[in-house]
């Protein structure tokens, strides 16, 4: 993979193409993600001078706060100016842990993520209340809360073109693991979020049918040609292991720090 052209790729695509549920607000200096549905809000694009860091970090938290809304501040390692993410840091905001952006191309995939799954292992998309309470209750269980909420689910469900996907893995019909794909018709790239496995239930194959789940759904896109996935430390080298190589890193900075 030639990685200056994915992250150009990338960059591009972060400042004009929205999820299913946002809008995005283009200023000279960021691009801002505007939920329509919760409280996920975001800075997901940023290229500026670094003598004009401290007026825009000022100036971002005064429009969010004036929204009466918290927001996240994604921070890319290529991202201007390079010590940005110091600048959030030393301002207050709380800086979550390093995650690894990993892509695959999907003109190499290996085959072992196109392997029937083992033979008690199903994955299905959720389709109704009970699943999407399967979910929820999973992503409690394994980490702690979940940062998914139900009308968010709902909204997915409803949405003709599928952008945003949940899925859960079911073990002899027991829910187990659970991740979402996101996915656009005019996107490169299809994003493999929060897939994770109860961990009674891994070293079974689980997690890697969710991938491949996943997978056959970004493939139903022509366009697209790019899996991406922000890893965090524990993910990263079962990734590995399938194909998928690190392209840079990202890091959540989030307001107010509380």
């Amino acid at each position: 993979m030639n990685h200056r052209e994915i992250l150009s790729c990338l960059d591009s695509e972060r400042q004009t193409l929205p999820d299913a549920d946002v809008i995005l607000e283009k200023t000279p200096s960021v691009v801002r993600e505007i939920a329509k549905l919760d409280n996920r809000n975001a800075i997901v694009y940023s290229n500026f001078a670094e003598p004009e860091t401290e007026k825009i970090i000022e100036s971002e938290i005064d429009y969010f706060t004036k929204l009466q809304r918290s927001f996240e501040w994604k921070v890319y390692s290529h991202d201007e100016p390079p010590d940005l993410l110091e600048r959030l840091r030393q301002r207050g905001f709380k800086i979550g842990t390093e995650e690894a952006l990993m892509m695959l191309d999907l003109q190499a995939l290996p085959a072992v993520l196109l392997a029937p799954f083992p033979p008690d292992v199903t994955v299905r998309p959720v389709g109704d209340e009970r699943e999407i309470g399967y979910f929820l209750q999973l992503e409690n269980e394994i980490w702690g809360a979940s940062s998914t909420t139900r009308e968010f689910l709902r909204f997915n469900q409803s949405d003709p073109l599928r952008r945003d996907l949940a899925f859960i893995a079911y073990l002899q019909d027991q829910p187990v693991g659970m991740g979402r794909v996101t996915t656009s018709s005019q996107s490169q790239f299809a994003g493999l979020w929060g897939g994770s496995v109860l961990n009674e239930f891994r070293g079974r194959g689980v997690y890697r049918a969710l991938l491949s789940a996943r997978i056959k759904r970004a493939k139903e896109l022509k366009f697209t040609r790019y899996l991406r996935v922000d890893a965090l430390p524990t993910s990263r080298p079962i990734l590995e292991k399938y194909g998928f190589g690190q392209v840079g890193s990202t890091w959540p900075a989030v307001w107010p720090p509380g």
